[in-house]
């Protein structure tokens, strides 16, 4: 189940196709690619990390794209998976898909907050990738957090979903060295280019011995949840990425 088709969902799903042990059932496309944020969650939010780390942020944003262009919906096409379109994620239509198709696993890529109503309806429930080590870094933008603690490596997670973000059972996880560039927004750009590339395999080895990780599963509790950075915490971010990319030329 996807809210943005192009990308990270037709790799995932392309690669899935050549799992001898995962049957695809369908693929539901939401129309709605996030869910609208209240003005009442956005002004606290602002109140949180200030105006100048709000504008920092949009600023920031485009340093997290991809230029991934899979479509799901052709990579279905092209293996007569049927395809379901939805106006939203936690709607009737989702709901009736899910019972109508019933999948031992859903698998959620590039979606905002997935209800109960929705993950509860497959049988071993919803599945989710996380672009961060849990319980380390919930929520967090990749790649900037690590670095504000002057660590030299990033990481990713698959996890259940469950009612809160990113608190779910962690199903499978490694960790990544960040990929050091003079500049951060490069750092970022490069340490997530190779995240990515690992996000089908990662998948396909969950999914191939499915029962094994299940088993060994282990539940998290994260201490605190991350958000966009205020500008403060951002400087500092500047200056640790510096230090730590002086380092690696020198270890180079």
């Amino acid at each position: 189940m996807t809210s943005g088709p192009v990308g990270g969902a037709g790799v995932v799903l392309d690669r899935l196709t050549r799992v001898p042990q995962v049957e695809i059932a369908c693929l539901i496309v939401s129309e709605s690619v996030v869910a609208k944020r209240s003005r009442k969650k956005m002004l606290q939010k602002i109140w949180k990390i200030g105006l100048l780390g709000a504008l920092n942020g949009i600023r920031m944003r485009k340093w997290f794209g991809h230029d991934m262009r899979t479509d799901a919906r052709e990579v279905a096409k092209a293996h007569d998976i049927p395809i379901v379109t939805v106006p939203r994620v936690n709607c009737d239509e989702t709901v009736a898909a899910l019972q109508h198709y019933a999948p031992d696993i859903g698998i959620s890529t590039g979606n905002s907050y997935i209800a109960s109503r929705v993950f509860t309806v497959p049988k071993q429930g919803f599945i989710n990738f996380h672009g961060e080590l849990l319980p380390e870094y919930p929520g967090a933008q990749s790649v900037i957090w690590p670095i504000y603690f002057g660590r030299k490596q990033t990481g990713y997670t698959i996890h259940r979903i469950d009612k809160g973000i990113d608190t779910g059972a962690v199903l499978y996880k490694r960790a990544v060295d960040i990929d050091f560039q003079p500049k951060l927004a490069d750092t970022i750009r490069r340490t997530n280019d190779r995240v990515r590339e690992e996000l089908p395999e990662a998948f396909a080895a969950l999914l191939a011995d499915w029962d094994a990780h299940a088993a060994a599963a282990t539940a998290q509790r994260a201490e605190r949840h991350f958000t966009t950075p205020t500008f403060w915490e951002y400087l500092r971010i500047e200056r640790n990425h510096k230090r730590l990319w002086r380092e690696s030329l020198r270890k180079a």
